[in-house]
């Protein structure tokens, strides 16, 4: 079976100071605010610099103070690079939970035009950053989450892109982060990124869910779940 270690980028893609040379599908997990944009800062700009299309996703709530950060680490090209639409900068309310809910086939496609489109729109490549905390709100189809995530790897093995996901270790549970490492083949802890041993391929992690069903999401779920048993 094709692997996303088969597909090497038009050009290397740099996460905490080591080089990717292939399409990657990274969970990136970090226990505060100062510890992640140390990662996804310079990140964005070396795929600005290289003509990449970069796509951030964040709750509207965080969006402002978002979209400041990064003007405040990209200066007054930023602007530039929005108006070209060589930046997105989106809220996960237009994206994750258009129309007020989750739909695994919804996103799929939304992400799988992104990157077919690249081209037309005279940008090498694509790489990409979601803030996953959405997900703990509980929206209708949250639960459908971990089997998107696992379909996204087919995406890896199709085009020549780098997709990170971003999870605050202090808010998911236990067996959510579980399943989050199960369904990336990379793995961003801290400061640092690794080849996951824990990944799953997706043929086969669909029929665990499909079995046992989703694990809860958020910590605090979790611990209701264990005090009720």
């Amino acid at each position: 079976m094709s692997s996303v270690f088969d597909h090497p980028a038009l050009r290397p893609v740099t996460v905490c100071g080591r080089t990717l040379p292939h399409a990657a599908h990274i969970c990136a997990f970090f226990d505060s605010e100062s510890q992640e944009y140390d990662c996804i800062l310079p990140y964005f700009r070396e795929g600005l610099a290289q003509g990449e299309q970069v796509v951030s996703i964040r709750d509207a709530q965080r969006l402002h103070e978002h979209a400041t950060r990064l003007a405040e680490s990209l200066g007054e090209e930023m602007q530039g690079h929005v108006r070209s639409g060589q930046l997105s900068i989106l809220a996960s309310e237009e994206t994750y939970l258009k129309e007020g809910c989750f739909e695994t086939e919804r996103m799929y496609n939304m992400i799988e035009d992104v990157l077919k489109n690249v081209r037309s729109k005279s940008f090498s490549r694509v790489r990409t950053c979601g803030d996953m905390t959405w997900a703990l709100r509980e929206m209708p189809g949250t639960d459908e989450l971990m089997e998107y995530e696992s379909r996204v790897n087919k995406l890896t093995r199709e085009h020549d892109c780098t997709l990170m996901c971003v999870y605050d270790v202090n808010k998911f549970s236990g067996r959510a982060v579980m399943d989050v490492l199960a369904t990336h083949p990379m793995v961003v802890m801290g400061d640092r990124i690794y080849e996951n041993p824990y990944y799953v391929d997706p043929t086969e992690f669909l029929r665990t869910i499909l079995r046992r069903g989703s694990a809860p999401l958020a910590k605090q779920s979790e611990e209701q779940d264990r005090a009720l048993a």
